[in-house]
C-alpha cells in the first residue's frame, strides 16, 4: 500500500507496518509506522504512515556502543507479545542537529523495542542509571572502540 511520508510516497507491505498501541511520546496519537532506509545506512528512518511530517532518525543502538544492555521490562515483554529473544530488534532514537550534525546524540535510555513476530511496537524506559535519554555519538563510539581494543588486546595476549 502506498503512504505518504516526509520522503515522499512510499509502498509499504502489510508486515512491514508496525504498531505503536500507545504512539510515542509526544506523538502518541500516532500507532502506524514503519522503518526505512534513506541510504544513509546504518542510520534508517521511522516514519509515520499516519502524519506524513513525522520521522525519526534511529540506529541499532550496538553499532554505537558495543556494551549496550537491554533488559526489557516484563510489562512490555507481555504488552508486545515476545516469546523469543531472537524476534526482537531494538533500535534507538537519534538527534541529529542540523546546523552541527557532529554533536548527533542517541537515547540510550529509551530504546524502540519491535517484535518482529506481530509487529507490535513500543519506546520503553529502560531502569539503568547508565544510560540517559542524550548520550553523545561521538563519545559513544570513541568509548567502544576503546573496550573493543582492550578486548583484541587480551585475545593475543593469550
Amino acid at each position: 500500500m502506498m503512504y505518504k511520508t516526509k520522503f515522499g510516497e512510499i509502498d509499504i507491505k502489510e508486515e512491514e507496518i508496525l504498531t505503536f498501541e500507545d504512539g510515542l511520546p509526544g506523538f502518541e496519537h500516532l500507532t502506524k509506522f514503519a522503518i526505512i532506509s534513506r541510504g544513509m545506512d546504518p542510520i534508517m528512518w521511522l516514519v509515520s504512515l499516519e502524519d506524513e511530517n513525522v520521522a525519526l532518525p534511529v540506529i541499532n543502538p550496538w553499532i554505537v556502543r558495543v556494551d549496550y544492555k537491554v533488559d526489557v521490562p516484563k510489562d512490555a515483554v507481555e504488552s508486545l507479545g515476545i516469546q523469543k529473544e531472537e524476534d526482537v530488534q531494538v533500535w534507538a532514537v537519534l538527534v541529529i542537529p542540523t546546523d552541527s550534525p557532529d554533536n548527533m546524540t542517541i537515547n540510550l535510555l529509551a530504546p524502540i523495542i519491535v517484535n518482529t513476530k506481530n509487529g507490535k511496537a513500543a519506546q520503553v524506559v529502560l531502569d539503568n542509571p547508565e544510560y540517559d535519554i542524550r548520550h553523545y555519538v561521538k563519545e559513544e563510539m570513541e568509548r567502544s572502540k576503546g573496550i573493543l581494543e582492550e578486548a583484541n588486546s587480551q585475545t593475543v595476549e593469550r
